[in-house]
């Protein structure tokens, strides 16, 4: 596959919200990959990780609906280790308003949608997760964590739900330990965790970029 596949996408709205979007030349039904930028980024932020996603995946990455206090965008707000509730909630409104679109605007398939998020994005994605299990075929949580307020909710049967934690053992931003509890919370309540550390601090390394490649080869 050509560099260019990779790095060319549009920018548009989809229901109002900013997306940067990478379209699949093919009239068939389109897998739907969702990417979720972290804290004080854009639509622009995770379109690295498009890489990872091979030609026939719909790839829409959205915008947050909040301004950062510094720079970018956040999907909620918060103060050091707690998640406002009620600013999560409407971005999980902002979501499915966001996906409700794509569907109109292209041909999805409904089986192979999957949310990829990085850092806040991923708590954003575990949330979506967790309000109903059903709608997603697969989540991706890059340097992630599932916000505290949540873990002690009841977590509904996650129906062998296929996630995939990747999070760096040196990340001085999100403890590599939380992510360890995610995934045996996860599995406890039924998730296909597949679950890599790897020695870099909050990013995704070569090993992580590799297994996310395959990994998303395999929802294919």
């Amino acid at each position: 596959m050509s560099e260019e596949l990779h790095t060319t996408a549009e920018h548009l709205e989809i229901g109002g919200v900013p997306c940067r979007v990478r379209v699949p030349q093919s009239a068939n039904a389109h897998p739907l990959l969702v990417m979720l930028h972290g804290f004080e980024g854009d639509e622009d932020a995770p379109w690295v990780f498009s890489r990872a996603a091979s030609a026939e995946w719909l790839i829409v990455s959205p915008r947050a609906p909040l301004k950062a206090p510094n720079q970018g965008y956040s999907w909620f707000r918060f103060e050091v280790g707690k998640t406002d509730p009620a600013t999560l909630q409407e971005a999980l409104v902002y979501l499915d308003s966001l996906i409700a679109g794509i569907k109109q605007r292209y041909t999805v398939d409904d089986t192979r949608l999957v949310m990829l998020g990085f850092s806040q994005g991923a708590s954003m994605a575990y949330a979506y997760m967790l309000a109903e299990p059903t709608r997603l075929r697969g989540v991706v949580s890059l340097g992630g964590f599932i916000p505290g307020y949540l873990t002690k909710q009841i977590i509904p049967p996650l129906g062998n739900l296929p996630v995939l934690i990747l999070h760096g053992t040196e990340d001085d931003v999100i403890p590599v330990e939380i992510a360890r509890k995610n995934r045996d919370l996860l599995t406890t309540h039924d998730a296909q965790v597949t679950f890599f550390e790897e020695a870099v601090g909050h990013r995704v390394g070569a090993g992580g970029m590799r297994l996310l490649t395959q990994w998303l080869a395999e929802r294919l």
